[in-house]
C-alpha cells in the first residue's frame, strides 16, 4: 500500500513539474494567449548566457507593454534587440512583460487602451501607427516608440531635443550619411555624385540635402536634382548621362519609386551604379544601400526604458535617438551586371542582400498543436 501511494505521488509531482513547464513555454511565447501573435526567436537567441551583473536594482516588479503593429522581419528585430538588451543588464525579470503583435488598426488601438488602462508602467511601441496610437490614448504613462522616421514632424514629439511630453524614443531615418560613405567605401575611384529627389515629398527633400552635404563633406563633386515628372526625370537622366556622372544617390522617395525600373535600366545600360535609400529599392535594382539595424533600435529603446523605470529619468528630457548601427548591402546581381569589383578593403564591411523570407503567423490550431508537441 506504501509504494502504491508512494509511487502515486511521484506520478503527480512529475506531471506537475512537466505541466508548470510546458504553462511557462506557453506564456512566453503566446503572453496574450492564442491570439494574433507572431512566433518569437528561441530562447538561446533572446536570452544568451550573461555573466553580468545587473546595472539597477528595482525595488519592485514593473509592467511593460511591447505592441508591434507591423509583421515583418524589421518589426520582429525591434522587439527582440528590445529583450536582449533587457536581459543583457540584468532588469528582465524584474518585468512583467506582455507582447502584443497585431495587423488590424482597431484591434491595435484597442489593445493599447487596454494596456494603458491596465496598471502599465511603461509602453514600447514599434511603428508609426502604434506609437501614435499610444501617444493619443494616454498622456501619463511614458511611451518609449521604436522605428518612427520623422518623430517632430507627426507630432509625436515637441522636437527631437526636447520631447516635452510623454513620449520619446528611436528613429528609423534613414541613415543618409552612411549610405553616402559607400561611395568611398566601394567606389573609392568615383568623383562625383548625382543626388535625384522629387520636392513634393519632404522626407526625401530632408534625406537628399543630408546626402548632398554629405557628398561635398566627404569630397565629392555633387549635383542636385530635383524631379517631379517623368519629363523631368527623363531629362535629368539625360544631364548625368551628358556630364559622365559617376554614382547617382536616390533616397526613399515616393515619385521616384513609381518610376524604378526606368532609373535602373538606366544604371545598367550605363554602367552608372546607384545608392538607394532602402531595402525595397536595393531589391528593385539598384547597387548598395546602408540600412538601419533594426535590432539596435530595439536596444537603444531599452536603454531608454531603463533609464525611465530604474533610473527614474524623464522621457520629456530625454532626445530621440538618430544614432545606429547599420549593415551595408550590395545587390549582387546588379553589381555582376555593372562589372564592378568590390574592393578587398570593403568585402568584409558588406553582405550580399538576400529578400527576407514571409512571416507566417500560426493559427490557434497550429499554435496548439505546436505546443502539444
Amino acid at each position: 500500500m506504501k509504494k502504491t501511494i508512494i509511487v502515486t505521488i511521484s506520478v503527480i509531482l512529475i506531471f506537475a513539474v512537466i505541466g508548470g513547464a510546458g504553462y511557462a513555454v506557453y506564456r512566453f511565447f503566446y503572453p496574450t494567449g492564442l491570439g494574433n501573435v507572431e512566433t518569437v526567436a528561441p530562447l538561446e537567441t533572446l536570452f544568451p548566457a550573461t555573466t553580468d551583473e545587473p546595472e539597477t536594482q528595482p525595488e519592485k516588479l514593473y509592467k511593460v507593454g511591447i505592441v508591434q503593429n507591423g509583421l515583418g522581419d524589421a518589426s520582429k528585430a525591434c522587439y527582440e534587440g528590445f529583450i536582449s538588451e533587457l536581459n543583457e543588464r540584468g532588469v528582465l525579470g524584474n518585468l512583467d512583460i506582455v507582447y502584443i503583435v497585431e495587423d488590424d488598426k482597431e484591434q491595435c488601438a484597442a489593445k493599447i487602451k487596454q494596456l494603458a488602462t491596465g496598471d502599465c508602467d511603461l509602453l514600447y511601441t514599434i511603428g508609426r501607427y502604434a506609437s501614435v496610437t499610444a501617444k493619443d490614448t494616454t498622456k501619463d504613462i511614458p511611451v518609449v516608440f521604436g522605428a518612427v522616421n520623422s518623430p517632430d514632424e507627426i507630432g509625436l514629439v515637441a522636437t527631437n531635443e526636447a520631447p516635452g511630453g510623454n513620449v520619446t524614443g528611436v528613429s528609423s531615418f534613414p541613415p543618409c550619411f552612411e549610405q553616402i560613405d559607400l561611395v568611398k567605401l566601394l567606389l573609392p575611384e568615383a568623383k562625383s555624385i548625382a543626388v535625384m529627389y522629387s520636392g513634393t515629398d519632404t522626407d526625401a527633400v530632408s534625406q537628399g540635402i543630408i546626402a548632398s552635404k554629405e557628398a561635398e563633406n566627404i569630397g565629392l563633386t555633387c549635383e542636385k536634382y530635383i524631379v517631379d515628372s517623368e519629363k523631368t526625370l527623363l531629362s535629368t537622366l539625360d544631364k548625368i548621362k551628358t556630364a559622365k556622372t559617376n554614382v547617382v544617390y536616390i533616397p526613399v522617395d515616393k515619385f521616384l519609386n513609381k518610376h524604378l525600373k526606368t532609373i535602373t535600366d538606366f544604371s545598367i545600360e550605363n554602367k552608372i551604379p546607384v545608392i538607394c535609400g532602402d531595402e525595397a529599392t536595393l531589391a528593385k535594382g539598384a547597387f548598395a544601400t546602408s540600412v538601419v539595424n533594426h535590432s539596435s533600435i530595439g536596444r537603444k529603446a531599452a536603454g531608454m526604458a531603463v533609464d525611465i523605470l530604474f533610473n527614474k529619468k524623464d522621457p520629456a528630457t530625454l532626445s530621440v535617438i538618430y544614432k545606429h548601427d547599420c549593415d551595408n548591402l550590395i545587390n549582387q546581381e546588379v553589381v555582376d551586371k555593372l562589372g564592378i569589383k568590390i574592393p578587398a578593403t570593403a568585402q568584409s564591411k558588406v553582405q550580399v542582400y538576400e529578400k527576407p523570407t514571409e512571416v507566417q503567423i500560426p493559427t490557434e490550431t497550429a499554435a496548439a498543436e505546436t505546443l502539444k508537441e
